[in-house]
C-alpha cells in the first residue's frame, strides 16, 4: 500500500494509533492537551463540508430531539442497568458515564460513514445543551455529588464552536477531498494512540474485574449499537439516518467522564470509563466495515 492510500485508509490509521497507543503508553506529557487539539482538528476538517445554514430546520429539531432520547433515555438507562452489578466505586464511575453527554466524535464518524453531517452537528449541540441541565442532576440525585458544568461548557466552546468558526477558513481554501481525508485520519490516529495508550493500565487491573466490565463495554457499545441499527432498519429508516442514532446510542464522552472520575473520586472510579474508551474504538473500526454492506 502506497503512503497515500495508507493515509487515506481509515481502517489503518485508527488501527495503527490503537495498537501503538497500547504497546508505548501514549504520549509521555500532555495527554489531555494533544487528544483535544486532535479532535478540534478532526472536528474542523469534518465540519468544512457542512454549510451552516444547512445545519438547522425543522428536520434537524426532530432528530435532535430523537438522539437526545437516545443518547441520555436508552443509552443511559443501559449503562446504569450494567452499573448494578459492581462495587460502589465502579458503580460511581458508570453513573458518571451515564450522565456523560455524547462524544464530539460522533459529528465526524458520521462523515465518515456516509451520515448526515449538518444534523449531527446539530443533535450533538443540543445534547451538551441538554447536559448541562442533566449531568448535574443524575450525579446528584444518583451519587449524592453535583458535578460542575464548567466542564461541559468548555468542551461545547473549545470543540464545537471553535471549529465550526475555523472550518470556514478551511472550507475557503479548498483543500481536495484526499488531502481532506488524510489529515482527518491522521488527527483521529493520534486521538486513538493518546488515549488508549494513556488508559492501558486499566487492563492489569484485577483479571476477573476487567473481564466482566469488559462484557459491560460491549454490551454498553456493540450490543445498544447493532440494536438500534436491526431496530430502525425494521423500521425502514435510511441507512444515512440510521447512522448518526446508531452513534448516538453507542457513544458517551468518556474523556470527560475519566477526567471528572480521577479529579473528584479516587482513581479505580476511572476504570469502567477507560476500558470502554478502547471498546469504542474497536467499535468504529468495525462499523467502518460493517456499514458499506449493509443495505439503505
Amino acid at each position: 500500500m502506497s503512503p497515500t492510500r495508507f493515509l487515506e485508509s481509515y481502517t489503518v490509521m485508527m488501527s495503527l494509533g490503537l495498537v501503538l497507543g497500547l504497546l508505548t503508553g501514549g504520549f509521555p506529557w500532555y495527554t489531555k492537551e494533544i487528544s483535544m487539539a486532535s479532535l478540534a482538528l478532526v472536528m474542523t476538517l469534518s465540519l468544512s463540508a457542512v454549510r451552516l445554514g444547512d445545519a438547522w430546520g425543522k428536520d434537524h429539531i426532530m432528530h435532535s430531539l430523537k438522539a437526545l432520547a437516545v443518547n441520555y433515555g436508552m443509552l443511559t438507562g443501559l449503562i446504569l442497568c450494567i452499573g448494578l452489578f459492581f462495587s460502589e466505586d465502579y458503580w460511581i464511575g458508570w453513573v458518571l458515564m451515564a450522565a456523560a453527554p455524547s462524544a464530539i466524535s460522533v459529528v465526524p464518524f458520521t462523515t465518515v460513514l456516509g451520515g448526515e453531517t449538518s444534523k449531527a452537528l446539530f443533535s450533538t449541540a443540543v445534547n451538551y445543551l441538554a447536559a448541562l441541565a442533566l449531568m448535574p442532576l443524575i450525579t446528584l440525585i444518583l451519587i449524592g455529588s453535583s458535578v460542575s458544568t464548567a466542564s461541559l461548557v468548555y468542551s461545547l466552546l473549545l470543540l464545537i464552536v471553535l471549529p465550526m468558526a475555523a472550518s470556514r477558513i478551511v472550507m475557503k481554501a479548498k483543500i481536495s477531498k484526499p488531502v481532506n481525508t488524510s489529515m482527518m485520519n491522521f488527527g483521529f490516529a493520534v486521538l486513538i494512540f493518546a488515549v488508549t495508550g494513556a488508559n492501558r493500565d486499566a487492563f492489569f487491573a484485577e483479571t476477573m474485574l476487567v473481564l466482566l466490565m469488559s462484557l459491560g463495554c460491549i454490551l454498553r457499545t456493540f450490543g445498544s449499537g447493532l440494536g438500534t441499527e436491526f431496530i430502525l432498519r425494521k423500521a425502514k429508516v435510511p441507512k444515512s439516518s440510521r447512522i448518526t442514532y446508531v452513534l448516538f446510542a453507542s457513544y458517551k464522552n468518556l474523556g470527560l467522564t475519566a477526567t471528572l472520575a480521577i479529579a473528584l473520586f479516587v482513581p479505580e472510579v476511572a476504570i469502567p470509563a477507560t476500558l470502554c474508551i478502547v471498546f469504542e474504538v474497536v467499535w468504529i473500526l468495525f462499523i467502518i466495515r460493517y456499514y458499506p454492506g449493509v443495505p439503505e
